[in-house]
């Protein structure tokens, strides 16, 4: 308990030095702040458009692998700060899935955001790193599915300009069992 009082008591005297040292500026001051874009953004171009997008997958609760197709668009939003893609998928016996994905990059860590949301109740996020030498994403996420705590992997390797492979194994929370392990790929619709 006094540990949290001091916590508590050191938080604010911080935020109050913070606050009391900043410079006043005007609403035109603060405007003139040029906001440089970050050059990392460029390399989400090769998500861009709308794709066609053919899987499997293996689930330790089925027997055999479920055959998934659909298709997802993908484009910038918020003056090219961030990509959106959203998906409408056939799951075979599963049913048909929709899903939401944003992509951004985040320079207080130096790596790129993801999060996913589904219609199956499904939610992510993720922290994702490309690799130039092999023009590969790779993607660690944790989320919730069904009420339990998840946890994800995966990989997108551009083929070609219009062709994308990917992987993903999700499992537990914590990443000791797997529930399902997939892979696919993605063709640019012309």
């Amino acid at each position: 308990m006094r540990t949290r009082i001091l916590s508590a008591m050191l938080t604010t005297a911080s935020g109050l030095c913070i606050t009391g040292c900043l410079p006043k500026m005007t609403p035109e001051e603060l405007g003139s702040f040029e906001r440089v874009r970050p050059v990392e953004l460029e390399r989400l171009d090769m998500l861009l458009g709308r794709w066609e997008t053919t899987g499997e997958v293996n689930m330790a609760v089925l027997d055999g692998v479920v055959h998934t197709s659909g298709t997802n668009e993908a484009k910038w939003s918020l003056d090219r700060r961030m990509v959106v893609d959203q998906a409408e998928l056939d799951m075979g016996p599963l049913g048909k899935l929709t899903g939401f994905t944003i992509w951004t990059w985040d320079e207080a860590i130096g790596k790129y955001r993801m999060w996913w949301f589904d219609s199956m109740g499904e939610f992510s996020q993720g922290i994702v790193t490309y690799d130039e030498s092999k023009k590969q994403w790779r993607i660690k996420t944790s989320g919730s599915k069904y009420g339990y705590n998840t946890s994800g992997r995966g990989t997108i390797r551009q083929i070609d300009k219009d062709t994308l492979e990917w992987t993903w194994r999700e499992g537990d929370g914590w990443g000791l069992m797997t529930f399902a392990d997939m892979h696919g790929v993605s063709t640019r619709r012309k």
